[in-house]
């Protein structure tokens, strides 16, 4: 389970891991009265890219690929097939793994993308589940499992407390329901996203795998690769 430094995707073998893509979020921003060019061509496009790169042969998209619930906009209905299918020109197989964006997600796929429960799937020993639900416990029993849904940032100081958000990955061990093992969390793949600062009390993590007390060696990497440390070490004191 190895990050693709600078890229947001996560490599396993042959298979390209993405998550959190929000196709459609610029809509969402339009009706605030926030217009800004669509980005879905663009992660389209880098994703196709890597998959070639990489030689892949599966991609696994872990939750959240549409954005407005509980109706799709317009965006959705035309980026997300058009996504799909020249994906499917590139490997030879696309997984879905449900986020809590992605209700009615069915509508939107071709009919030959693998479509998941939302409680993950097992592929090659590997647990795959988006993190707003709980993970089955055959994803937990496999003892490496990948997730997202926290769009994870760290908040980083300077000598004047001014406070910069950087988007990161973060390595960790886990001891849940009797099961234990590592888990990667991935960092958002659409760049317009805000994120939860994993290092601040105040912004905790979200969902129920990652609310679990029994989470040690959380390891912080940024975007580039840079480790960071670990994530007790990084929350700041309380003047900050």
């Amino acid at each position: 389970m190895e990050p693709i430094w600078n890229e947001r995707m996560l490599k396993v073998k042959d298979t390209i891991v993405v998550a959190d893509l929000h196709i459609g979020y610029e809509r969402e921003l339009e009706e605030k009265g926030i217009n800004i060019p669509d980005q879905a061509e663009d992660m389209i496009d880098s994703i196709g890219k890597m998959l070639k790169r990489e030689g892949a042969e599966r991609l696994i998209i872990n939750g959240d690929l549409k954005h407005n619930i509980p109706k799709g906009s317009w965006q959705e209905y035309r980026d997300i097939p058009k996504a799909v299918d020249r994906w499917l020109k590139i490997v030879d197989e696309v997984h879905m793994i449900p986020g809590n964006h992605d209700g009615g997600i069915q509508r939107y796929l071709p009919s030959d993308v693998f479509i998941h429960e939302s409680s993950g799937k097992v592929l090659e020993d590997i647990g795959y589940f988006h993190g707003h639900a709980i993970p089955s416990d055959k994803v937990l029993s496999t003892g490496k499992v990948v997730l997202a849904h926290v769009h994870p940032t760290v908040a980083l100081f300077d000598s004047f407390k001014n406070k910069e958000k950087k988007e990161c990955w973060i390595r960790l061990k886990y001891e849940w329901k009797g099961k234990s093992g590592e888990a990667v969390v991935m960092p958002h793949f659409n760049p317009l996203l805000g994120g939860t600062s994993v290092n601040i009390e105040e912004d905790p993590y979200l969902g129920p795998f990652l609310t679990n007390e029994k989470l040690i060696e959380e390891k912080i990497y940024l975007l580039d690769g840079t480790y960071l440390g670990e994530r007790k070490d990084l929350i700041p004191d309380q003047g900050v």
